[in-house]
């Protein structure tokens, strides 16, 4: 655990209790491990849509279809081509539209 053993936690644990007192010291216990399992959640959400995006571009087809022009934001936000499709995904999903659609008109 972090590299500290049984004396050093020990330590820090009595010192805890010296600084915070008896009456404090099991609320900023609870407030700390609150805070840790919201980050382990967090990490843990964050690390399955980074390993999970590879699969959602592999849906994606090889080439681009032809857009005629680019429908409104509004459009884009009420058409999810995924049920489980997450507002990060839609996000990117419209993102990468706008650039298809930017690429297939002519520059001026």
């Amino acid at each position: 655990m972090f590299g500290i053993g049984a004396e050093e936690l020990m330590l820090v644990l009595i010192v805890a209790l010296l600084v915070l007192g008896p009456e404090r010291l099991p609320r900023v216990a609870r407030d700390v491990g609150r805070v840790v399992g919201e980050l382990r959640r967090t990490s843990d959400e964050f690390r399955e849509e980074f390993l999970n995006a590879d699969k959602y571009l592999e849906k994606q087809p090889s080439a681009p279809a032809a857009v005629a022009e680019p429908a409104p934001a509004a459009t884009l936000a009420t058409t999810p081509t995924d049920p489980n499709e997450t507002a990060f995904d839609r996000e990117m999903r419209e993102a990468r539209e706008r650039l298809a659609a930017a690429r297939e008109k002519p520059a001026s």
